[in-house]
């Protein structure tokens, strides 16, 4: 027997939450709440979407908010840099030189396309980075010459975090922009509609409602698959020669 399937909504970014709603409420009225038992819930179910849009609107109208992607394109740009030393200094006629860059590149290929990453992901893979490899490749790092360019890399991941930070006081500072407190009634409501619709499936039989059961189960799988393979890019590449993996 047909059954609407668990989702958690906890690994869904702001856009994927919203967008994945905003699905299910085209599906709904397609049907319409009164075929499907809904009619009880469906307004309150309109208005928290309602709320958690506006309060997402809020949020990239942050004064801060060009500034930090300005921000996260020079860090991306000091990093892609870096690489490109690392991988040119492969080709250097002194054979430390090779070797010293062969051995951060073996770490700095775990971190994978940061570019994919969140904010915060981001800032912390750099942080881990940077560290292990000023803690435990000091040396290869003065053989490459490419400290100088991993200190600014450092120094604009740091001034990065600190905008974001402002970034998100401001947004913080006010209430209807917090995007977390708005998915919460939401989130709820739609676990009724949902727990409604499978038990009027077991009382009534599913033909009233195969063809909306399906269409969500298919934004379900469709949205978790998304969710798995950008967890699967965010993994970095094991390194069997070298202990020292970031965390």
């Amino acid at each position: 027997m047909r059954k609407i399937r668990i989702i958690d909504f906890t690994r869904l970014k702001n856009n994927e939450h919203a967008q994945f709603h905003q699905s299910i409420k085209v599906e709904i009225e397609n049907e319409t709440a009164a075929k499907l038992g809904i009619v009880k819930f469906y307004p309150a179910y309109k208005d928290a979407l309602e709320a958690e849009l506006k309060a997402i609107d809020i949020e990239k109208g942050s004064k801060f908010t060009q500034t930090v992607k300005d921000g996260d394109g020079y860090r991306d740009q000091l990093y892609k840099s870096f690489v490109l030393d690392l991988k040119s200094g492969k080709l250097n006629y002194d054979v430390e030189v090779q070797t010293a860059c062969n051995n951060i590149l073996r770490i700095v290929e775990q971190v994978g396309d940061m570019r994919k990453q969140s904010y915060n992901l981001e800032s912390e893979t750099l942080n881990s980075l940077i560290s292990q490899l000023k803690t435990n490749y000091a040396a290869d790092i003065i053989k490459s010459k490419t400290g100088d360019l991993l200190d600014k890399l450092e120094e604009a991941n740091n001034e990065f975090n600190n905008r974001f930070g402002e970034r998100a006081q401001d947004v913080g500072l006010r209430s209807s922009g917090d995007v977390k407190i708005t998915r919460a009634p939401l989130d709820e409501i739609y676990k009724n509609i949902v727990n409604v619709i499978n038990s009027l499936v077991l009382l009534n039989g599913e033909d009233d409602y195969s063809t909306f059961i399906d269409k969500v189960n298919y934004l379900i799988d469709y949205t978790n698959t998304t969710i798995n393979i950008r967890k699967a890019e965010k993994k970095p590449k094991k390194d069997s020669k070298n202990t020292n993996n970031i965390q």
